[in-house]
């Protein structure tokens, strides 16, 4: 009985793997071109934006690895890596945003917190101008005063105030009301 190894070959699949998950301006990033293939695909050529990389001083390739040091916002664009047997050629990209680090996590939180403050004291106050308005429109009307209770019948105030006391209050301890 004699064995055999079978090998099979197959075309290259890449991946692009990135150190930083939010890239900011002076911190260095390092891209991976990950590649599976049989036989394993060599060798694997990086580009920016459909060209050569612009800056060979801050953009050091070793072998799969591309390591971008000092990152700035010229850095901005699609990188590429690309690698190829003899079964076919593959390729992968990373879109690369570098933020300013001034306008992540100081400004954002400030003003959204600012806003959801604002907006719960406009709530508030709208919600205590309603009740308040309502408050006062159900009300509206029962202050009546003491000539108005005794008024139905009474040809003068006088009369009035008598009729509202219940006609019990004689005509000599008349008594004046001032609101």
């Amino acid at each position: 009985m004699t064995t055999e190894v079978l090998e099979v070959h197959y075309a290259p699949h890449l991946e692009i793997t990135h150190s930083l998950i939010i890239p900011q301006e002076g911190q260095y990033l390092k891209l991976e071109c990950v590649s599976i293939g049989n036989p394993i695909p060599e060798p694997v050529l990086w580009s920016k934006d459909g060209g050569e990389l612009p800056d060979i001083e801050r953009m050091i390739v070793e072998g799969r690895e591309l390591t971008i040091t000092t990152l700035n916002k010229t850095d901005n664009g699609t990188y590429r890596c690309e690698a190829s047997n003899h079964l076919g050629t593959s390729s992968a990209e990373y879109i690369l945003f570098v933020y300013d680090p001034n306008a992540l996590g100081q400004h954002g939180p400030d003003h959204a917190l600012i806003g959801g403050v604002v907006a719960v004291v406009v709530f508030i106050t709208l919600c205590l101008i309603i009740v308040l308005g309502r408050y006062l429109a159900r009300h509206k009307g029962t202050y009546l005063t003491h000539e108005a209770k005794g008024a139905e019948d009474a040809p003068d105030a006088d009369t009035a105030i008598i009729n509202a006391e219940g006609n019990h209050v004689h005509a000599e301890e008349k008594k004046e009301y001032f609101i």
